[in-house]
């Protein structure tokens, strides 16, 4: 019995428009991701969810009309780049040497799921964000540039259900609403192509062990306020991250954040009010936390003071006083108190008490003064 996927979105595009988007993108595989294609068939871990990152400008600059649908139409433009990849990655599978893959290797890698992940957007109002996005930007894909305030529990989501007809015994596969945050709706009638009007259903997928699921986290992101106007509050938002997304920033990191702007609502119910709320359906996500910068930023930090302190190596009391006139340089003399605030700042040896609470320590020469 023939299977039909129903989902709560319609397509925009035309078959014609699905095919040149799909040639295209097939080419730009071809040219720029075969090696990592391959890369990712021969990873034997256990992690199913992999990434390809495709840089944006490359690919529009290979047929503007693509990036056009792509702004105008981002998820159904998503799923055929998902679609297009897991057929190339299903061809290079079946085309490698049996010496390098058996037969069982080559059924588990075609159940690898393989995700494109945008970046490199065109720096443009219209597509970078520092801000928060409004209510106008439904529909979009943006770059949004933000800190993370707060990340939720990983979870795992249940995103599709069989349902079989009641009268007519047709079996259909129905995904998880995003926009209700999601929930299963059910068709209003049965989608057998051969006419049947039934409108119930019995769920095949019931029981406390769903056969389809997919990692699942939100997290909440926050304007950055160096990116403001003076006297500005930051605004924030959320952001919904699934599959191999998950868990790949913390509280405080700054990142920025690509995907499609969408409005989600609780189911509706007799009585209750309909409550909608922006949030941002990331389909990849960067970390800018910069710590190899930092790294080097120490490194030189440490030169600069081996280098001081060498020039001071035959008189380091002389080197000390030149750090005491750095310190608070508005004010005249007064070395003893200046010594004294200088220790304090530096600090002692950290010791921990019987609490196990971390405690600074405190230099005791500075006590003398």
């Amino acid at each position: 019995m023939d299977r039909v996927s129903i989902t709560h979105v319609t397509m925009l595009i035309s078959p014609d428009q699905e095919a040149l988007i799909g040639r295209v993108f097939e080419t730009y595989l071809t040219e720029y991701h075969h090696g990592d294609i391959l890369h990712l068939i021969e990873d034997t871990t256990e992690e199913t969810h992999r990434p390809v990152v495709v840089n944006a400008m490359t690919l529009f600059e290979a047929n503007m009309e693509v990036g056009d649908y792509f702004n105008a139409y981002p998820n159904d433009v998503l799923a055929i780049f998902d679609k297009v990849l897991h057929r190339k990655g299903l061809e290079l599978s079946e085309s490698a040497s049996p010496k390098h893959y058996g037969r069982q290797r080559t059924k588990e890698r075609m159940r690898l799921t393989l995700h494109v992940r945008i970046t490199g957007l065109p720096v443009c109002p219209e597509l970078t964000r520092d801000t928060i996005p409004r209510s106008r930007d439904v529909g979009h894909f943006l770059s949004v540039t933000g800190t993370v305030i707060r990340t939720s529990v990983a979870k795992v989501l249940e995103y599709e259900r069989d349902y079989m007809c009641t009268k007519c015994r047709h079996i259909f596969t129905v995904q998880a609403d995003f926009d209700q945050f999601y929930t299963f709706v059910p068709p209003v009638a049965c989608p057998n192509p051969d006419g049947c009007n039934s409108y119930k259903f019995s769920c095949l997928s019931g029981g406390s062990e769903p056969a389809t699921c997919r990692d699942f986290q939100e997290i909440k992101i926050q304007e950055q306020v160096q990116r403001l106007s003076v006297g500005s509050i930051p605004r924030s938002m959320v952001v919904v991250l699934e599959d191999d997304l998950v868990d790949s920033c913390k509280s405080g990191d700054d990142v920025t954040v690509y995907g499609v702007m969408c409005q989600r609502w609780k189911p509706f119910y007799d009585g209750t009010r309909c409550d909608t709320e922006l949030v941002l359906k990331a389909n990849n996500i960067e970390v800018n936390n910069q710590q190899a910068a930092a790294s080097f930023l120490m490194n030189d930090v440490q030169k600069e003071f081996n280098d001081f302190w060498m020039s001071y190596k035959h008189d380091p009391i002389a080197g000390r006083n030149q750090i005491l006139l750095s310190l608070c340089p508005q004010v005249f003399g007064m070395y003893v108190i200046k010594l004294a605030v200088a220790m304090v700042l530096a600090g002692g040896v950290q010791r921990i008490d019987s609490s196990g609470t971390k405690i600074r320590g405190i230099s005791l020469i500075s006590y003398l003064f």
